[in-house]
């Protein structure tokens, strides 16, 4: 009885594991991204990619919610919520053109545009 109680746990640990990781994508070393977040939705006829991420740097976590619009090509940082140890705040931002962004706009419209494949295929299975 004890073996097969440790096998249905074993079992039930790796589904959950497996589960798991298809939900959260480890991007790079600072940024999880929620892929259970990420929607595509058509507001005004153009196709819009949102998603949640969570960005780690030093004693700093950014809550993050990105609105990527394929067909304007631009990127918004819609919420930003930081915390750290002594203080919580939350911020946003306007869209920004993709082709005139800076590196840093240019970073997270590539971030967004590897989220969207990621769900285009899931659709698509």
């Amino acid at each position: 009885m004890k073996k097969i109680l440790a096998a249905l746990v074993l079992s039930l640990a790796v589904s959950v594991t497996a589960f798991a990781k298809e939900e959260v994508w480890q991007y790079n070393q600072f940024t999880t991204i929620d892929m259970s977040s990420a929607k595509i939705s058509y507001p005004a006829g153009m196709q819009t990619l949102t998603f949640h991420t969570v960005e780690k740097a030093g004693d700093s976590t950014d809550y993050c919610t990105y609105v990527y619009n394929v067909d304007e090509q631009t990127i918004q940082l819609k919420e930003m919520v930081t915390k750290t140890k002594k203080s919580k705040y939350k911020s946003s931002f306007y869209p920004e053109s993709i082709k005139n962004g800076n590196n840093v706009i240019k970073a997270r419209a590539r971030m967004a545009d590897e989220v969207l494949q990621k769900v285009l295929e899931k659709l698509n299975k």
